[in-house]
């Protein structure tokens, strides 16, 4: 990974090349459109803003021009755009210009919070929405392969798919972005983003909101279709990004087995409650400042 980011750094043509490559490639294996999110994110941050853009809008334009051709629709081409281009382009824009990844993590949180409220605007009932969809889409291949399904556990799916979905798109965006960044530090400044992950540190009045929206949601979740309750969950999914880099700052500090760090990670794909874990631990360190707490008792 690391000599592709070398390559591309190389010059504006391989740069180009590379990102197109990769664009391209997403159109028949979507995740690999991580890989050019993450050099638009590099290019951004080491070159420039100007020359991130006409990077990104050279593999969005070719990526979309193709998958269109090839498809016939340019929905499947746009969705990529949105989920490994144009918000990773934005957030290597805030990072760049604040030299923050928790002012970057905000923003996506911010991106992901304004989505949410555009399409419950928009729709309104978003469980109907899933449940058409279903309906329309799925149910009559489920049927017709004979595949037996639960129509309650479809219909709870219905209730958090929203949810799910920002939560999933903060994931991947702050990761893209940091992957971009994680190749800046290896190529020009060695150790610099292990210090700058391990100091993500999210403003006092995220964790504020987070505790308001979690009592809002409590009692007027439901009247208001499900926002606050999907609101909660992209908040609790970025203080968890606060929550690990608390973990990966107590396992360099205490000089502990990087094994922890891979039962954490393990934990987190298994169990979901651990983003909830986490979220709290990052809620806390606003308050208790826990990573200058250890360096004090050390």
């Amino acid at each position: 990974m690391i000599s592709l980011a070398n390559y591309v750094m190389k010059g504006p043509v391989q740069a180009y090349l590379g990102t197109i490559a990769f664009a391209l490639l997403a159109i028949w294996f979507t995740p690999i459109g991580f890989v050019a999110g993450a050099i638009i994110a590099l290019v951004t941050l080491r070159v420039g803003v100007i020359d991130g853009l006409k990077v990104m809008t050279a593999a969005a334009v070719v990526h979309l021009g193709l998958s269109g051709l090839l498809s016939g629709s340019y929905l499947a081409g746009l969705v990529v755009i949105l989920e490994f281009m144009l918000p990773v382009w934005i957030l290597a824009l805030v990072l760049r210009q604040t030299n923050s990844l928790g002012a970057a993590l905000q923003f996506a949180g911010i991106m992901a919070a304004g989505g949410l409220v555009f399409v419950h605007l928009m729709v309104g009932d978003m469980p109907g929405w899933w449940m058409n969809l279903f309906n329309q889409a799925f149910r009559p291949i489920l049927d017709q392969a004979e595949v037996a399904y639960s129509i309650e556990m479809i219909e709870q799916m219905s209730r958090v798919m929203t949810m799910l979905l920002a939560m999933f798109a903060v994931v991947l965006w702050f990761t893209v972005l940091i992957t971009g960044r994680w190749w800046q530090g290896e190529l020009y400044y060695p150790g610099q983003f292990q210090k700058d992950f391990h100091d993500i540190r999210l403003p006092r009045n995220v964790a504020i909101a987070t505790a308001v929206v979690a009592i809002a949601s409590i009692f007027f979740n439901e009247s208001s279709g499900g926002l606050l309750g999907d609101l909660f969950g992209v908040l609790t999914v970025v203080l968890m990004f606060q929550g690990l880099a608390i973990a990966h700052f107590a396992v360099m500090k205490k000089q502990m087995s990087n094994g922890w760090l891979v039962g954490l990670y393990i934990l987190l794909a298994v169990f979901p409650q651990t983003v909830l874990v986490l979220s709290i631990l990052g809620l806390a360190d606003n308050f208790m400042d826990i990573r200058n707490r250890m360096v004090e008792s050390k």
